[in-house]
């Protein structure tokens, strides 16, 4: 069972994996169409008129569809979860093993927390049933559900939705039957005045961390037209009709306690919402807790743990955190650890559609190729656009926090990685690499202390290159990063070797582009003889000719004085 249901937690989804839309488009009903929304809808009826509440949802609803829609079409074509997919977008290898921790932590932590509510829910209704044996009950349902996988939880969703559907609704007739609602929608708000901006904070704060986990999920659709239509039909029906709902709600009942409104006035039908609401929801609160402690424990241990015994694991911590009555203690610092979460949306969603430097990884994976080059550990632009993101949905009271912290991780990646390609592009970025001189070039060679690269087009390497010289083409400047990450590992498989590189002559910027690459890839001595080869040759030092070490199959032509 484990390999079985291990459901590609490190892989690419192949397309004979891949599901039909109605299974994938369910599951993310279930998710938006929750008891959260009927609780956001109620915090808004209680503190605005009716149609304040409409614009407060209209506006956080088209902001988090459009960042559910653009992560939701990376998920799917490339077939990857969220942690994996941050590994080449944007964030590195290890920078991935924190957006999945991230992941893991926070929605481990929300499963004990509802598993919680679910006791509490259940107790209330059976008596003398003590609350530790709901919640001992409820996890292990859902663990088992889980460890399963998408399958089951799809099968899960076919019978829960609807059952939630029809049992809210007949819940929430009961309670607005004695209303009328023309009168609802005009009676002013009974609480505390909410502003717009607040508002929208809630409506868009409150699914935040399920658009970041939408790859784990979409990576199981066929098309990016199925992902769409997916998105649309559940963000807009959950949000308008589950929160409409709930604004009617608090203007009927003047309370914004909406769990306290359908259990109290429905008895055991309205705890039986509650069971439904809760038990579709929270198995994917464990499933992307676990693909991303999966994938932790793969960067940072080099060991591929099964999903599995990861799902039994978080499931058996949640449960008993649930049971002790100990996971609403949690709650506020998961309120917390969520100001980290907006802001590596913005980072996948502008190195995927805009910087695109990871386009050759990911076209690989898709070929079933291995991804050429050594993957970098960390992405300091990812990591410093994360931590501004974070600080302004902090600090900043203008505006809606969340969606500052997407937007501002967004610009602040993509202007420092525009920077930096530009500096690459200008003669001013040739003074990114250190140098070194013909004379300690040669003594170091004659010493053997170091590893000379080439960065020449293949046929110029083998017509004459410097003594043992190895060749990582740099031409064209656009190709140079593919190349070097193609051939690095090969050319010089130690990151901790002196390594000079160098071209035809000083306006030559092949090594310039081939060593900067070097470095980004965490190499850790890295420098260009900026003279190059004309320099070498006319000091009358000796030079080699020939293919000795692998090249690109095809020249291109290179103009040494440009």
């Amino acid at each position: 069972m484990t390999d079985r249901h291990d459901d590609y937690s490190l892989t690419r989804v192949p397309e004979t994996a891949r599901r039909s839309w109605p299974s994938v488009a369910i599951q993310r009903f279930g998710q938006v169409s929750s008891f959260q929304q009927f609780i956001v809808g109620a915090l808004l009826g209680y503190g605005m008129p009716f149609w304040q509440a409409v614009l407060a949802i209209t506006i956080g609803s088209v902001l988090l569809e459009v960042i559910t829609v653009l992560l939701g079409i990376a998920g799917v074509r490339e077939g990857l979860s969220t942690s994996v997919l941050a590994r080449w977008a944007g964030f590195g290898r290890k920078g991935s093993a924190l957006v999945g921790l991230l992941v893991a932590v926070s929605l481990a932590g929300w499963f004990g927390v509802q598993n919680g509510v679910f006791a509490h829910g259940m107790h209330a209704l059976g008596g003398g049933v003590p609350e530790w044996v709901w919640a001992v009950l409820g996890g292990v349902v859902i663990t088992v559900i889980t460890v399963y996988g998408f399958r089951l939880m799809a099968w899960t969703a076919y019978l829960t939705v609807p059952a939630f559907l029809v049992l809210a609704g007949y819940s929430v007739i009961d309670t607005l039957s004695s209303h009328e609602l023309g009168d609802l929608v005009s009676t002013p708000p009974p609480g505390p005045p909410l502003s717009l901006g607040a508002a929208t904070t809630l409506v868009s704060g409150a699914f935040i961390l399920g658009a970041l986990m939408t790859p784990d999920m979409t990576r199981f659709n066929r098309t990016t037209g199925d992902v769409v239509k997916q998105t649309l039909i559940s963000v807009t029906l959950g949000e308008y009709l589950i929160g409409l709902i709930g604004v009617l709600l608090a203007h009927a009942t003047a309370t914004s306690d909406i769990v306290g409104i359908i259990t109290s006035s429905s008895g055991v039908l309205g705890t039986l919402v509650l069971a439904t609401a809760i038990l579709k929801i929270n198995d994917w609160n464990l499933y992307s807790s676990s693909l991303g402690l999966v994938n932790v424990v793969d960067v940072l241990f080099g060991r591929k743990v099964s999903r599995v015994r990861v799902v039994l694991l978080l499931g058996a911590l949640g449960t008993a955190a649930s049971a002790l009555g100990i996971a609403d203690d949690f709650e506020g610092f998961l309120t917390a650890v969520g100001v980290l979460t907006p802001p590596v949306a913005g980072v996948l969603i502008a190195e995927y559609f805009v910087i695109r430097t990871c386009r050759p990884a990911f076209d690989a994976l898709r070929a079933g190729r291995q991804v050429p080059g050594r993957q970098r550990d960390w992405a300091p632009a990812a990591l410093v656009s994360w931590g501004l993101g974070s600080a302004c949905g902090h600090f900043l009271d203008f505006g809606i926090p969340t969606i500052n912290s997407v937007v501002v991780a967004f610009a602040s990646y993509l202007a420092a990685c525009l920077l930096l390609r530009a500096r690459r592009r200008t003669p001013e970025g040739t003074d990114m690499v250190p140098l070194i001189g013909r004379e300690e070039l040669k003594r170091a060679m004659d010493e053997g202390t170091v590893v000379v690269v080439d960065t020449m087009p293949v046929d110029y390497y083998a017509r004459e290159h410097l003594p043992g010289a190895r060749n990582i083409p740099g031409f064209p400047y656009e190709r140079a990063a593919e190349f070097t990450d193609e051939h690095a590992p090969a050319v010089v498989p130690d990151k901790a070797a002196t390594i000079v590189v160098y071209c035809a002559n000083t306006p030559c910027r092949n090594s310039e582009f081939v060593g900067a690459r070097l470095i980004e890839l965490g190499y850790t001595d890295v420098r260009k003889y900026r003279e190059g080869i004309e320099d070498w040759v006319a000091a009358g030092h000796a030079t080699e000719s020939g293919h000795q070490h692998p090249a690109p199959p095809a020249s291109v032509p290179v103009n040494h004085t440009e």
